[in-house]
C-alpha cells in the first residue's frame, strides 16, 4: 500500500511538471508568435514610412519644380505686358491719329500731287506758330444773292481788289410760305473766293463761317456772319505767309 502511495504521488508530480513544461512551451509559443507579429509589423510599418516618405520627396520635387515654372510663366508674362505696353507706346508715338493723322494724309495726298518734298520741308520750316497779321482786320458787306435777287452790291473785294467774295443763298419764306428777296439766315449759304488770276474756292453752310486763302506770300482770313436784312458781313485778317 505504502509502495502504491507513493507511486502515485510520483506521478501526480511528472503530471504537474508536464502540464507546467507544456505551459511554458504554449508561453514561449505565444511569445515568439507575439515577437514576431511585432517585428513584421514593425518592418511593414518602416516600408511605409519609408514608401511615404519618398512620395513626400517626389511631391517636393513636384512642387520645386512647379514653382520654377510658375516663376518662369509669371516673367515671360511680366515680360510680355512690358513689350506690349512698348508696342502699344511706339504706336502712339508713330502712328498719328485725330488732326494729326488728317494732316498726314493731307501730306501724303500733296506729295503724290506733285508737291516737291523739300518744297513742303520748306514750308515747315518757315512757318511760325503764331504768324505775323496786321494789326486790324478789315470789315465789309456785301448783298447775298437769292434767285429772286442778283442785283447791286452782291460782292466785296479785299487785298485792294485781289480777292472778291460773293455767295448765294435760301430766299426767306413768308408766313404763307413765299419766298423774298432776301436771304434765309437761318439756311445754309456758300460763299466763294475768286482770288486775282481766276482762283475759285467755296466754303458753304450755315453763317457764321470761316475761311481762308493764300495769295502772293499772304493768308486772308475770312469770318462771315449774317448782317442786316439781306446782308452778309465779311471780315478778313491778312498774316503772313510763306511764298
Amino acid at each position: 500500500m505504502v509502495i502504491g502511495l507513493k507511486e502515485g504521488r510520483r506521478m501526480a508530480a511528472r503530471a504537474r511538471r508536464w502540464t507546467l513544461v507544456k505551459r511554458l512551451l504554449l508561453l514561449a509559443a505565444l511569445l515568439a508568435v507575439g515577437v514576431f507579429a511585432y517585428e513584421t509589423g514593425a518592418t511593414r510599418t518602416q516600408y511605409r514610412i519609408a514608401r511615404m516618405e519618398e512620395r513626400l520627396a517626389a511631391q517636393g520635387a513636384d512642387i520645386l519644380r512647379l514653382e520654377a515654372e510658375k516663376a518662369a510663366l509669371d516673367r515671360r508674362r511680366l515680360a510680355a505686358v512690358q513689350n506690349e505696353k512698348t508696342l502699344q507706346d511706339r504706336y502712339n508715338r508713330d502712328v498719328p491719329t485725330g488732326a494729326r493723322k488728317a494732316l498726314y494724309e493731307m501730306l501724303l495726298e500733296r506729295i503724290d500731287a506733285g508737291l516737291d518734298e523739300a518744297r513742303i520741308a520748306f514750308l515747315l520750316r518757315e512757318a511760325d506758330p503764331e504768324p505775323a497779321c496786321d494789326p486790324e482786320p478789315v470789315t465789309k458787306r456785301f448783298v447775298l444773292a437769292t434767285p429772286l435777287h442778283n442785283g447791286a452790291n452782291t460782292s466785296a473785294q479785299f487785298a485792294s481788289g485781289a480777292i472778291t467774295v460773293t455767295g448765294k443763298g435760301e430766299a426767306e419764306p413768308t408766313a404763307a410760305g413765299l419766298p423774298q428777296a432776301w436771304f434765309d439766315p437761318a439756311a445754309a449759304v456758300t460763299l466763294r473766293f475768286t482770288a486775282i488770276g481766276g482762283e475759285v474756292t467755296e466754303t458753304e453752310g450755315k453763317l457764321p463761317l470761316n475761311h481762308s486763302v493764300r495769295l502772293a506770300g499772304n493768308e486772308y482770313r475770312f469770318a462771315a456772319r449774317a448782317g442786316a436784312r439781306s446782308f452778309v458781313l465779311i471780315t478778313a485778317l491778312r498774316c503772313d505767309f510763306p511764298g
